[in-house]
């Protein structure tokens, strides 16, 4: 999931996780600057697993 794939804002939703934020941050820098598939991939699992431990199940 990239910062694109998320629901677009409503004044009802709650301010965005920083920690989720800082994996999508992580997730673009490895993939944009570093060209880095592995780091790419580790910050996508430790935010599903994030996800899954602080918001309550599956991402949006």
């Amino acid at each position: 999931m990239t910062i694109s794939d998320r629901p677009s804002g409503n004044e009802s939703d709650p301010e965005p996780c920083l920690k989720c934020e800082e994996f999508d941050l992580a997730e673009a820098v490895a993939r944009a600057a570093e060209h880095d598939a592995s780091r790419e991939t580790d910050c996508r699992v430790l935010r599903r697993r994030h996800w899954q431990a602080e918001h309550g199940g599956q991402q949006p």
